[in-house]
């Protein structure tokens, strides 16, 4: 499937029962592209879908990797999906991943070219949950 903003190559992903209701459509699967980190709907997840080709900030445990990239495709909107993007956070965080670290990688990823400023975002993130 490609990107409907850039074109882009994406990458398809289940998304867990727990955590569905954050992904787009309240669905059990999702997909990221892997230029500009737009998250869409997707009907099936890729029988092999494998976040870190999009980036190794994905390199993480395979649920907050999934988590993370939910966070990303809410981020655009951060007041409106604050409580959101809250709650997936500190499901990253139980899981002993460092969520603020995995923002900050894919902000340094130079073969990203994101929709939202996520350094920007990262920031505002910090300040909010403070």
């Amino acid at each position: 499937m490609q990107c409907s903003n850039c074109r882009s190559d994406t990458v398809a992903f289940a998304v867990p029962d727990d955590v569905s209701e954050f992904a787009p459509g309240n669905g059990s699967a999702a997909a990221i592209c892997t230029s500009c980190l737009n998250v869409y709907a997707v009907e099936s997840p890729d029988e092999d879908a494998d976040l870190t080709a999009v980036s190794e900030a994905f390199d993480v445990d395979e649920e907050a990797a999934v988590e993370m990239a939910l966070v990303v495709g809410l981020l655009s909107s951060l007041a409106l999906n604050r409580s959101k993007i809250e709650t997936l956070l500190e499901h990253v965080e139980d899981r002993g991943v460092d969520p603020m670290l995995v923002l900050e990688e894919l902000e340094a990823d130079t073969g990203l070219k994101p929709t939202v400023a996520i350094g920007r975002r990262r920031s505002q993130l910090e300040q909010l949950m403070g």
